[in-house]
C-alpha cells in the first residue's frame, strides 16, 4: 500500500529516506516454514534487505547466534536459520513474496519511535527523550512509553547486608559472579562474563565467554595463577554457580 504520510527512515549516516510504501511480506525459509512480516516498510533508497531482530524477540521468537550461525525458532518449533556475511546475519530464504502488488525490494520491521531512539541513545530516560524531541534534535516523539526490561534488569538493587565480617587473610574467600550483556555481546562476540574477586584485597578478574560452560575453566585458571604468584591456597570459593 503505498504511502504519503511523511514517514522516513533514519540511515547510518544520519540522512533520512523516505518510506514509498506499507505492506506484508512473506519469507519462505529454506526449510519450508514460512515467516510473515506485517507492516513492513517499502524504501527504494535502502540497499539492504533488513529484519528487526528486536521486534522478532518481542512477538516471541528466540534467536540464538553462535559462531557465525543464526537459528530462530519460536515455542521450541525450529523456523529457519542464516549465516554470517558482511558484517551482518543473512536468513536463509528460497522465496521472498508480497501481500500486494508493490514491487518491493527492501523490507524491514520497524519498532516505536520512542523504542528505536532510546536504544540508539544508549537507554536515555523518557524524560531526555521528550526534551529531545521538543528541541528537534530528534524526530518527533510518538509517545508510546514501553517499559525497557534491560533497563529494569540493570538498575535491580537489593538492601546491603549487615554485621559483614571481612576476611583478613588473603585468598582466604573469593567471590565469584556469572552474568550476561543482554543481547548485546563485546567486541569479539563475547556473551557472557565471570568475575573472581578476593574478600580481603577487593581485587576483582574478569573473564568473558562465549558459554556460560566455560566459567569453571576460567576459575581453574584463576586459582592457578593466583595460587602461583601469592604461595598460599584459595580456601572458599562462594558463587551462585558452584561452591567449594
Amino acid at each position: 500500500m503505498p504511502v504519503e504520510d511523511g514517514n522516513v527512515l533514519y540511515m547510518g549516516n544520519t540522512s533520512t529516506v523516505d518510506v514509498k510504501g506499507i505492506g506484508q511480506v512473506e519469507l519462505v525459509f529454506t526449510f519450508g516454514k514460512t515467516l510473515t512480516l506485517n507492516d513492513v516498510y517499502y524504501v527504494p533508497e535502502a540497499r539492504k534487505n533488513l529484519v528487526s531482530g528486536f521486534l522478532l524477540n518481542k512477538l516471541g521468537f528466540k534467536q540464538v547466534y553462535e559462531a557465525d550461525k543464526f537459528i530462530l525458532s519460536k515455542g521450541s518449533v525450529f523456523v529457519g536459520k542464516g549465516y554470517a556475511a558482511s558484517d551482518m546475519f543473512k536468513l536463509n530464504v528460497n522465496n521472498v513474496s508480497c501481500g500486494n502488488a508493490m514491487n518491493v525490494s527492501t523490507y524491514m520491521l520497524v519498532c516505536s519511535i520512542s523504542s528505536l531512539w532510546r536504544n540508539r541513545l544508549g537507554h536515555v530516560n523518557y524524560k531526555r527523550l521528550k526534551e529531545m524531541s521538543r528541541l528537534e534534535l530528534i524526530s518527533n516523539f510518538d509517545g508510546n512509553i514501553e517499559k525497557c526490561k534491560t533497563c529494569m534488569l540493570t538498575k535491580i538493587t537489593r538492601n546491603s547486608f549487615p554485621n559483614v565480617q571481612r576476611i583478613t587473610k588473603l585468598l582466604e574467600l573469593i567471590h565469584s559472579n556469572l552474568g550476561d550483556f543482554h543481547s548485546t555481546p563485546s567486541l569479539r562476540g563475547k556473551k557472557y562474563y565471570v568475575t573472581f574477586i578476593d574478600d580481603f584485597t577487593r581485587y576483582c578478574q574478569v573473564y568473558l565467554l562465549n558459554v556460560k560452560n566455560e566459567a569453571l575453566d576460567k576459575f581453574r585458571i584463576f586459582k592457578n595463577e593466583s595460587e602461583l604468584h601469592y604461595e598460599t591456597l584459595i580456601k572458599k570459593l562462594r558463587s551462585d554457580i558452584f561452591m567449594f
